[in-house]
């Protein structure tokens, strides 16, 4: 990549090493010395025949007036190959040139370097006329911004199956048109290059090109962390359907894992319910669980406790309830309709309230008092004082302190010994 301000700081140094003055270098080139200034300042660069000029009065290659560093201490008395193909460019004779780098007398890399300064008709002439003639992916990328789609796809095609570095495929994307990205997808979908190239290429590609690589999904030629570099890219409509394809079977519901952070909440919505019909395992709508609306998590709640899904599907999902929503819940136990196990698997996620109304139950006989111990660990101390005042007036058996001590402060159980001694008849 040309710096013009390394570059315009080289020829100002290189200047000075021969001791001349702005105007010196400006009247050997047949050039002002405001040019020469504004390039030595980086505010604009010279052409690419006023370089090759400037390389032999400097006695430097144009490759090092590029890359803004000399390659060699010595002083340059005969041009470079190199400098002689960049010669032959600026001369707009790109037949010559093509045939110097045929001839092996200078790299390509040359025409590479000078891109940028060269017209787009004159590197593809170059090209043009070096078939047969391999290119490596980095020159490739090289000239991507400086020649045409049709002839960038041209040079894609006949790269062959040379691995592709990833970085590299990203640097290309933005100038391939439609038909070369598209060649490229297949090549990935057919595995002759990287999968990992799809998410370099994703940003770049036709919504009929991502819903066409959707389509392999069935077929297996598109996996799901591939789907998953996708998916931020995919439309509404192509996530939907493949939702309801989820749902009839023709996919596998596990894709649905990588593309919930991209769906809109009806689909959500609509996997949910799939979930009540068992068109999905429920194991799967817990992994879900975090993208589901208030609304839906609300609407699954209501089924388990009506029966139409299996209550043990909400151990899964209670860290994504709200507290409204178990607290309904769990008061379903008065009724029978929820059971005394499930309540303790829920415990963790219940309300100080909820759990003061189901030690009431306890103490009112509704619920047998072993319970108590499997929701001792979250019981407030206040809760467990309302125990122990039960207790005290006999509605619950003294047994529950017992079961219930691990969970018991230092004050509270000293004052139950205190009590305890009190009651104790003096002999």
């Amino acid at each position: 990549m040309i710096d013009s301000h390394k570059t315009g700081a080289f020829i100002s140094r290189m200047r000075r090493e021969k001791d001349w003055t702005q105007l010196d270098l400006a009247e050997r080139l047949h050039v002002t010395p405001q040019a020469v200034s504004r390039w030595e300042t980086g505010e604009s660069f010279p052409d690419l025949n006023t370089l090759v000029q400037l390389g032999q009065l400097l006695q430097i290659s144009v490759d090092d007036l590029l890359k803004a560093e000399r390659s060699t201490n010595t002083p340059l008395v005969q041009p470079t190959p190199a400098d002689l193909v960049v010669a032959e460019l600026a001369k707009g004779r790109p037949e010559n040139a093509a045939q110097m780098i045929k001839e092996n007398q200078a790299g390509f890399q040359a025409v590479v370097d000078a891109a940028p300064l060269t017209r787009p008709s004159t590197l593809e002439k170059v090209i043009a006329n070096m078939s047969g003639f391999h290119l490596s992916i980095e020159q490739i990328v090289g000239l991507a911004p400086f020649v045409g789609q049709e002839m960038l796809n041209s040079l894609v095609d006949g790269s062959g199956d040379e691995p592709i570095d990833p970085n590299l495929v990203a640097e290309l994307a933005p100038f391939l048109g439609k038909d070369g990205l598209d060649k490229m997808v297949a090549r990935v979908l057919n595995g002759e290059i990287e999968a990992s190239l799809l998410a370099e290429l994703a940003p770049f590609l036709s919504q009929e090109s991502l819903d066409q690589l959707v389509e392999h999904l069935q077929d297996g030629s598109l996996t799901d962390d591939q789907l998953s570099e996708l998916a931020p890219f995919l439309s509404k409509d192509t996530l939907n359907n493949l939702v309801s394809r989820v749902l009839t079977g023709e996919i596998h519901s596990e894709v649905l894992i990588q593309l919930a952070p991209f769906l809109k909440q009806e689909s959500l919505d609509k996997l949910a319910l799939g979930a009540a019909a068992d068109q999905i395992n429920h194991q799967l709508l817990a992994e879900l669980a975090p993208f589901l609306s208030k609304a839906t998590l609300d609407s699954l709640v209501e089924k388990a406790v009506d029966g139409g899904i299996d209550g043990s599907l909400l151990i899964e999902l209670a860290p994504f309830l709200g507290k409204a929503a178990l607290d309904k819940l769990v008061m379903r136990i008065e009724d029978g309709k929820l059971d005394i196990s499930m309540v303790e698997e829920l415990a963790p996620f219940l309300s100080k309230e909820t759990l003061d109304k189901i030690v009431d139950q306890v103490a009112s006989g509704g619920l047998d008092a072993s319970h108590l111990a499997d929701l001792g660990p979250f019981l407030s101390r206040e809760t467990l004082k309302k125990v122990l005042q039960f207790v005290e007036q006999g509605t619950l058996s003294a047994d529950v302190i017992v079961e219930l001590a691990p969970f018991l402060d230092k004050e509270t159980l000293t004052e139950i010994i205190r009590n305890s001694m009190k009651k104790t008849p003096q002999e």
